[in-house]
């Protein structure tokens, strides 16, 4: 599989919210949406839907620049499914039982593992690379799930809540990446697949882990 190059320009990139894209190019929303969708200028959606754009990309545009398709790398695409998952989704969750029976230490050790876990399941679908090592390193991190959870109190119904929760952003950079890189369909399935592997074993590590905590 290709690997996904380190553009330093792109890990510096200043990424706007529509209202702050459309305040620079002068234009409506509109028809910043209608450029978007028809690839005149590139956009980034979260996980909540919302629109991202990269503010050299659109300065360009302003000059009448013609900028290359760049690839984003693998910080970048971790960075911004992971940021766009806190903004959009912990405001939903934050009345949940689960959520609430973590402490602030817990919760930010979770919001660590999530990032490992994205950049796992990024490496998993980018990377020539060790996949039986990163399938130990997702399982580690799915131990750590159950144990947390057992330690937090949960019960196993809810402890599987929270992995799913905790695995949205890995879905989000799995679609980022095949829409960055134009996967043909046949191979986007390949890659479905590998994912969905990957997670499930990581799920399954999380259950044992937090049966043998309560056990």
């Amino acid at each position: 599989m290709a690997n996904l190059p380190h553009d330093t320009a792109d890990n510096s990139a200043n990424w706007l919210t529509i209202d702050a894209a459309c305040q620079l190019l002068g234009v409506d929303q509109s028809t910043l949406r209608r450029w978007s969708d028809s690839g005149k200028v590139p956009v980034f959606r979260t996980p909540g839907g919302h629109r991202r754009y990269n503010e050299e990309d659109l300065k360009a545009l302003l000059h009448g620049e013609a900028r290359p398709r760049r690839r984003m790398s693998r910080q970048v695409l971790t960075d911004l499914s992971f940021s766009a998952y806190e903004s959009d989704f912990l405001r939903q969750v934050r009345s949940r039982r689960w959520y609430r029976a973590y402490n602030a230490r817990q919760l930010e050790e979770l919001r660590a593992l999530g990032r490992k876990l994205v950049d796992l399941a990024i490496r998993t679908i980018s990377d020539r690379t060790d996949h039986e090592q990163i399938a130990e390193e997702g399982q580690a991190i799915g131990r750590r799930y159950g144990t947390m959870s057992a330690e937090a109190g949960l019960s196993a119904d809810d402890a599987v809540e929270a992995f799913l929760f905790f695995r949205y952003p890995v879905i989000q950079a799995m679609t980022r990446f095949i829409e960055e890189e134009q996967i043909p369909v046949k191979r986007s399935g390949r890659i479905h697949m590998e994912i969905s592997q990957f997670l499930d074993q990581v799920l399954v590590a999380t259950v044992s882990a937090h049966t043998a905590a309560n056990g």
